[in-house]
């Protein structure tokens, strides 16, 4: 998603599909109101269950929004475990990383900046890993490589 106002820096935000979260927050009312009209313990302890974890799911996906903010001067990264910005000037890795398992390929955005390493997949970017990463790397400055360490995506069994 790409954000810009007149008086403000061009900038660019990646977080989870915000339709998917209303979806998980009426899934989690769902599972509210089975619990509220059930007569049958088995019912109600398993849609209890669901509508917590819908409903946590919900909560971070709005509460971690957006996942990752780009703009002319770095990364900025929001997520449960990290809360971090990252200077262009810091030369961050950014790279898309693929693995194969059981037939299935999936591709993550990484970000290595030293100590610290952060690593997005589609849903918590809300976009294609790979698509991300040629945005990222349009943001960084011009006087700095756009990659010293280019590493191919590698499918693995």
């Amino acid at each position: 998603m790409w954000t810009a106002d007149s008086g403000r820096a061009p900038r660019a935000q990646f977080g989870p599909d915000l339709r998917l979260a209303a979806a998980s927050a009426v899934g989690a009312f769902v599972a509210a109101l089975v619990v509220l009209l059930s007569n049958d313990p088995q019912q109600e302890i398993l849609a209890t269950t669901a509508a917590i974890v819908l409903a946590g799911y919900a909560a971070a996906d709005l509460y971690f929004w957006p996942r990752l903010s780009v703009t002319g001067e770095g990364l900025t990264l929001r997520t449960p475990t990290v809360r971090a910005t990252v200077a262009w000037a810091d030369d961050p890795i950014v790279r898309v990383d693929g693995r194969r398992h059981l037939g299935l390929t999936s591709h993550t955005l990484e970000i290595d900046a030293g100590e610290l390493l952060v690593v997005l997949g589609r849903h918590g970017l809300g976009a294609d890993p790979a698509e991300v990463l040629g945005l990222v790397e349009s943001f960084r400055p011009r006087d700095r490589p756009r990659d010293r360490h280019p590493d191919p995506p590698r499918d693995q069994d």
